[in-house]
Formats: C-alpha cells, structure tokens, sequence
C-alpha cells in the first residue's frame, strides 16, 4: 500500500490561509446580517425620510410660488345680492390639475435628488458598534429607489371670532419610497401636510360647501 504523498509546504501554507481567509469573510457576513444590516436600514431609512421630506417641502413651495393661482381657482365662492357668502364649491377642473402637477412635480424631484446625491452614512455605523455609531468620515451610498406620490386635498371650516370664519385647504401627501440597493426594503411609507390656501370668511358663514377630499 502506498503512502498517500504529502503537499509541499508551500501549498498547505496557502491552503491554511485560504482557509482562514474564507472563514474571516464567513464570519464578517453573518456579524454583517445579524447586527450592522439592521442598525444600518435604520440609519438609511432615517436620512431617506428626511431628504424626501425637505424635497418634497422645497418642491411644493417653489410650485405654489409660480403658481398661486391655481389655488384660488380651485374654489369657487357665491353670494347673495347682500354678498353673504351663500356656497363654496369645488373647481373640479382646478382641483385636477393642480394634483396631476404637483405629484409630478414632488416625484420627479425625489427621484432625481436620490439618484444624482444618493445619501450618506458614517462610518462607524457600518461596524454596528454603538460606541462608533454616527462616528468617521462619511461614505457615499448609491439609492436604487422609486417613489410614488398620492394626495388628498381637504377644505375645512374654522371659527375664527364673531361673524368670521376662516376656511382652509390643505394637501396631504402620501409618499412610498421603494428601495432595492443597498438595502433590502420594500417600501418606506410617510406622510406630509401643507396648508396651500385659506380664505377668512367675514359676515354669514356658508349654508353649503362641497368639500374637497377625492384621493388622486
């Protein structure tokens, strides 16, 4: 029976450090799945939120400055023959428009200031390490998302002293963010409010107002 052949020295060294090599990577994985993936979401879903809120918040008040008309247009208030305030109704065509645009508007702004800044994380939060959290030079990541936009648009009616009432309208948006890369996350919902128009009613309040409220 013949002696099985021993491997040159240089080969089991090599072979011992393939080996520690694969196992060092191995356990950096499972250290990487089980504590800095999570912290890690949390520190990315955190800044995705705030960036497409201020996106957001910057979008609808550059829309509303070049188009402050079509806020008053999207209510159209009657009188009597003594101008008291009988009716508001809604400009239905004035409505649509307005949230055809400003989806756009907030979508399309979203998703270009994701892929052209991404966003930014410490260093030490890829450690998972709470001493080292928030800690380090910032590294760049690379958003892989899509964002979709409803919104609600509401009137409403508020005393607002003797003989006046102030009426309001206000957009709510409903934001989902779906993210692919880096992390693995199916959607990011939040919500956002603007008050877009209000009018102070002097004198008789309405006896009817048609309200405000179909989602787009």
């Amino acid at each position: 029976m013949r002696a099985k052949k021993k491997l040159p020295k240089y080969r089991r060294i090599i072979r011992r450090i393939l080996v520690c090599a694969f196992s060092l990577i191995l356990a950096v994985v499972v250290f990487f799945e089980l504590t800095v993936r999570e912290r890690l979401e949390l520190s990315i879903i955190a800044q995705i939120k705030s960036v497409s809120n201020k996106t957001i918040n910057l979008a609808v008040s550059d829309y509303l400055e070049r188009n402050s008309e079509i806020c008053r247009e999207m209510v159209d208030i009657n009188c009597d023959d003594l101008s008291n305030v009988k009716s508001i109704s809604e400009n239905i065509h004035s409505v649509n428009v307005f949230k055809t645009d400003i989806i756009d508007v907030t979508q399309n702004a979203v998703d270009t200031e994701m892929k052209t800044h991404g966003i930014n994380v410490k260093l030490g939060n890829f450690t998972g390490l709470n001493i080292l959290s928030d800690i380090g030079p910032i590294i760049p990541v690379d958003i892989d998302a899509t964002t979709s936009i409803m919104c609600d648009i509401t009137s409403t009616f508020e005393s607002s002293g003797v003989n006046q009432t102030l009426h309001r309208i206000t957009l709510d948006m409903h934001v989902d963010i779906y993210v692919g890369n880096p992390i693995r996350i199916e959607s990011i919902p939040f919500s956002t409010s603007y008050e877009i128009a209000q009018t102070l009613i002097v004198g008789n309040a309405p006896s009817a107002y048609g309200s405000i409220s179909t989602r787009y």
